[in-house]
């Protein structure tokens, strides 16, 4: 599956994952915010949810975090392996500059805080969080 980067264009979706729509129009995102929303789709999908999806493992898209709720030992480590790991296949990422911070917090919510830079150099950062009833992006 090939991922959006800073160089495509795609539509704009809200914080539903519903089109922007204006005026009957329908918005789009380009450059680094393309990017962006990517990254955001991809963090909120599981692995092998999408039915066209041909890749596994690190290449696989979705971050599959969901699978953590109920994990045991080291859990907060794996997360943070498994954030470092599929942001680190994106091309226009700086792979040294990903860091991830993960904490649970009370009733189990686990909550992640990203941040990495872009090939402008500018830092980015994206809130994922993690509880019984889905995944969320802050």
């Amino acid at each position: 599956m090939r991922l959006a980067g800073i160089e495509d264009t795609d539509i704009m979706l809200d914080e539903y994952g519903q089109p922007v729509v204006e005026a009957g129009i329908p918005q789009i995102v380009s450059g680094k915010e393309c990017l962006l929303q990517d990254i955001r789709c991809e963090m909120l999908t599981e692995e092998g949810e999408l039915i066209y999806e041909d890749e596994e493992g690190k290449e696989a898209y979705g971050y599959g975090l969901l699978e953590f709720l109920n994990g045991e030992d080291d859990i907060l480590g794996e997360i943070q392996a498994r954030i470092i790991e599929k942001l680190s296949k994106r091309e226009d990422i700086d792979e040294s500059s990903i860091k991830a911070e993960v904490v649970v917090e009370n009733k189990g919510r686990i909550r992640a805080i990203v941040s990495f830079n872009t090939s402008d150099d500018k830092e980015n950062s994206i809130e994922v969080n993690v509880d019984e009833t889905g995944v969320y992006i802050e």
